[in-house]
């Protein structure tokens, strides 16, 4: 046999015993935890828009989070957890019927405006088959509140509001005691009168 079967016959030999221990079942999981999702990239994108006090709001744009969670396991497969956050996204403000000179002349509009929530919510995960390394399922619903906007006119036409964030991911086993749990999610979102629907790839750690 030359070296390239060898080489080939290893690797595959390699692989199988990843998969099987992969498998082995992890003991029981119980008691508390915590989850830090270290950065989400989200993509968020409105549905309509909202009328300003002088022009119309329209998000579509990437934006960040971080959260952390702390929460128990309610059996091996099933936790429920309450989490917090901070995101940031962004907003682009266009004329409208009832917009007025000065505003156009300020260069108000056609330009990215930053905006910042706390988004407080419950999150529930499912993890089908309690594996060291396993898929997992999640729902978050909470509501986020405004922190910060940078014009203050348009705070009450793009005020925070509720959320729910569905989402499916995998847990990998780092150590006993840390696991490195990424995630694919769908967001909808509600950011005053707008409706923003996107998503999101979040990395976080679970100990």
């Amino acid at each position: 046999m030359s070296i390239v079967r060898y080489l080939l016959i290893g690797c595959i030999v390699f692989f199988c015993i990843n998969v099987a221990s992969a498998q082995i079942r992890t003991k029981q999981e119980k008691g508390y935890f915590n989850i830090t999702n270290l950065a989400e990239i989200q993509y968020l994108q409105s549905l309509d828009s909202s009328s300003l006090e002088d022009g119309l709001a329209y998000v579509k744009t990437f934006g960040y989070s971080v959260s952390t969670i702390n929460g128990f396991f309610v059996n091996n497969h099933l936790s429920i957890g309450v989490g917090v956050g901070l995101q940031t996204s962004r907003y682009k403000a266009f004329a409208g019927s009832s917009t007025t000179d000065s505003a156009i002349a300020s260069g108000y509009f056609g330009k990215n405006h930053n905006i910042t929530l706390l988004p407080v919510f419950a999150d529930f995960r499912y993890y089908p088959f309690n594996y060291r390394n396993d898929v997992m399922f999640l729902l978050n619903v909470g509501y986020a509140p405004l922190l910060k906007i940078n014009y203050k006119a348009d705070k009450p036409h793009l005020n925070g509001g509720p959320f729910i964030k569905l989402g499916a991911g995998y847990k990998f086993e780092i150590s006993e005691f840390v696991s490195f749990a990424p995630a694919i999610n769908f967001n909808a979102q509600r950011f005053g009168d707008n409706t923003v629907l996107g998503g999101g790839i979040a990395l976080g750690l679970m100990f």
